[in-house]
Parts: C-alpha cells; structure tokens; sequence
C-alpha cells in the first residue's frame, strides 16, 4: 500500500461512483479517503526492542438526508490492501449503508417533532452553512522524505536517543524511547463538487525516564514528546517547538526527572500567591482550560456525555462572547496555518479552509471553533476546525494549534518581579473541565 495508490481512487470518485452526482434537494454527500505509511522504532535503555514498517488505508462517509427533518448517517472502515481492487464496490455499498441511516435519523426526527410537540424544539436540522467549494492539491511538506527512511535508520535513532537520556546522569534507572515518521494523504470529495488532495508528514519522538537518587526515595517517572509535520529532519535538525535534536531532547528529559528525584514537596501557603508558568505548561493550560471550552460542540452539548461541557456557553443567550473572561493582556487563539509544530493543515474535514480563530482578545472572549452545521445553528462563518483521527472516524470539532499569544515583558523581567510565590515548570497532562 503507497498513498500513490489514491491516484486511481481521486480520478474515480466523481465518474465512477455517479451516487456522489445526486439530487441536492434530497441529500448530501461527503468522501474522505486516507492513506498513510510510515516507520518506527522503540529502544529500552539503548537496545533495540521493535522496528515497525506500516500503512493504512480508511474511508468514511457521510450523508444528510432531507426526507423528513434534515439529518446526517455516517459510516466509516479501516480497509485491508486487497480492498483497493473493490474500492468502487465497497465504497457504494458504504454509501448505500450511510443514505440508510441518514434516511432512518431524518424521519425519526420528524416523527419525534410531531409526537412532542413544543419540548421537541430542541431537536435541530442538520444543515451545513455555506463555505467556498475548493478544488485543490496540498503537498506535505519534509526535507527527508518519510518513505526513503529505513528500518535501520530508525532503529538507529531510538538506540542513540535512548541511550543519550540513560548516560545523562547515573540517577536515570530506565530510558524508553519511542521515534516514528510518516506520510499522510487525504482525498475529500463532496456533492457540491469539492475536491481536495491533501498530504502531511509527521514526526516525532516521545521519551520515558524512571530516576532515583542515591538514598534509595522513591523514584520519579517523566515523560515527554517533541517533533513536528516535517520528515526526520523534524529531529535530527532541531527543527521542532523545542528548538533541540531527539537526543538534546533526551538529555533535557532525563536532567528534568534528575532534578525531580532530589525534589522536595512545594510549601504549603493557605492564601493567595503569584504563580509564574513556564511555555511548556502554558500550552497545556492554553489547551486545557481555552481550547476545549471554546470546542462548539462541546459548548452545545453535543459531546457533554464523553468530556464534560464549556464554562464559556451555557446556551445560546447565556453565554461569555463578548465578555470578559480574562486579564486584558490575555489573548489567545486557534491557528491551522501556524506552522512549527503539529495541528497544521490548510483545509478541514469537511473541506472547509483553515484560519485562525480568536478566542480572546485582550481578555474579552471572541469566537468558538466549529464546524459547517454548528456553524449554521448559531449563524456564525465556519472556521475549519472539524477533523477526525483517520477517515473513519467520524470528525468532531477539535483545536489545531492553540495557544496564549505572547507578551512582551521580558521572562526574566516577570520572575524578578514576584517576591514569592512559585514558579511552575512541567509538562504533566491535566484534564479540566467546568464539571469535573
């Protein structure tokens, strides 16, 4: 299986599979086709543990029916090598499977308004609003081509940055270390007569330390991961949001769970005190306590169910847009066409062009992330932020690269201001929402 094998698929979609032609007054239909191949390799402590070489292949459908109350069916497949030579035949059956369920949601809609009268009111039509219709092809993006990379080079790399964080300092006990780079490409192809090739590279490295000091305290794990849409270069160049090769990286990984082993726990202080936050756990917060409230699904309640709501929506009236939420330093936004690290990409899962997406601007809050229908419900331009893991997945709305914009008082200048308080430096993942 090669990416190029969607060559076939792209020039077939709309002249061999006459189902995407249909009659816009009774549906919709959207194609995604992904393919992906890429190498990888685990080390432990500096030896080779496992070297992989693999591929992909997934397909997902989607459909809105307008028979009763407009509505979507999807229908989505990891496929095998052998699929490729059916595609067309599995492809019609899959949209023949997502019309069936796009039919049965929109007449159960429309049955459940007439049954339920004015608490039904909640039950909303599924309509996509207006974006441009786009033909377009997006190369990825690498200096070292993902599929010219060998097994052995791989596994090389895993045993040199393995062994970089295990020789740092004789407290390290145990390095892991995990590198893959790959390619990947996307045909998206839509009834309104959209059409977009579109490929990325990814590369990365995560590595894991356990560290114990020489008076035998209890150890200490850390974990971390560097890279960027980039081919290997991406690690061996330095040329990721850490600005260091996967084995400078290693080193500062491994000095982090060092310091970690002899650390005491911080002083208590039971009234208020400056924190200082360093960039790497900023992010996490920018993620965490910006990004997701500001997901528009999850402030509407779509995905209350599996990741708690927003702070920022509490329903369409009562809600923080336009108000403030911050100091009016803050700003801090969602940008896909930042590039630098990962969340990068030009169009959505949907076809939808990417652009930044302000959350807040000098503290007062500004806009959600969406998609084409929840766009539509609360009468804002969709801004390209609905993706899925692979193309059988159906898509939710998800950040791309969000972040606090920076400032411009010097960190030196903010850490000799406060006279006490603490500095916090880390990379811990929290998970915070409003109901949690």
């Amino acid at each position: 299986m090669r990416i190029s094998d969607l060559d076939l698929i792209k020039s077939g979609l709309s002249t061999g599979l006459p189902e995407v032609l249909t009659d816009h007054n009774k549906y919709y239909i959207d194609i995604r086709v992904e393919a992906g191949e890429g190498v990888g390799a685990y080390s432990e402590n500096g030896s080779s543990k496992v070297t992989s070489k693999d591929w992909s292949l997934s397909l997902g459908i989607r459909v809105i029916d307008k028979s009763g109350i407009p509505a979507a069916g999807f229908y989505g497949r990891q496929l095998g090598g052998n699929d490729l030579k059916n595609f067309n035949k599995i492809a019609r059956e899959m949209i023949t499977v997502a019309k069936i369920r796009a039919r049965e949601n929109s007449l159960a809609k429309a049955r459940f308004k007439k049954k339920y009268g004015k608490f039904a009111e909640t039950i909303m039509p599924t309509i996509l609003a207006p974006i441009k219709v786009v033909v377009d092809t997006v190369p990825a993006v690498y200096e070292k081509d993902p599929r010219k990379v060998t097994s052995k080079e791989m596994t090389e790399l895993a045993k040199s940055v393995s062994s970089a964080a295990l020789s740092f300092n004789s407290y390290i006990k145990r390095s892991d270390v995990v590198v893959s780079t790959g390619i990947t490409r996307q045909v998206f192809f839509s009834s309104e007569g959209a059409l977009i090739d579109q490929s990325w590279c990814v590369s990365g490295v995560t590595i894991f330390v356990l560290s114990q000091n020489n008076s035998g305290d209890k150890p200490v794990d850390l974990y971390h991961h560097t890279g960027n849409q980039l081919g290997l270069e991406a690690l061996t160049k330095a040329k990721n949001s850490h600005h260091k090769t996967a084995q400078e990286f290693a080193r500062q990984i491994a000095g982090e769970a060092v310091l970690l082993a002899d650390a005491k726990p911080a002083p208590e202080i039971n009234k208020p005190v400056t924190v200082v936050l360093d960039p790497d756990l900023i992010a996490l917060f920018a993620h965490e306590i910006i990004g997701h409230p500001s997901e528009l699904d999850r402030a509407l309640k779509m995905e209350t169910g599996y990741a708690g709501r927003s702070w920022l929506f509490s329903d369409l009236k009562n809600n923080m847009a336009g108000k403030q939420v911050g100091s009016s330093i803050l700003t801090a936004f969602s940008d896909p066409t930042l590039t630098g690290g990962y969340g990068v990409y030009k169009y959505d899962d949907e076809g939808t062009p990417a652009k930044r997406v302000y959350h807040i601007k000098n503290g007062i809050y500004h806009d959600f992330m969406n998609s084409r229908q929840t766009a539509q419900i609360i009468g804002a331009e969709p801004n390209g932020h609905y993706k899925a893991n692979n193309a059988s997945a159906v898509p939710l709305i998800r950040m791309s690269v969000s972040a606090i914009a920076g400032g411009t008082t010097p960190p030196s200048k903010i850490i000799s201001e406060v006279e006490n308080g603490y500095y916090c430096v880390g990379h811990r993942i929290p998970s915070i929402s409003e109901s949690r």
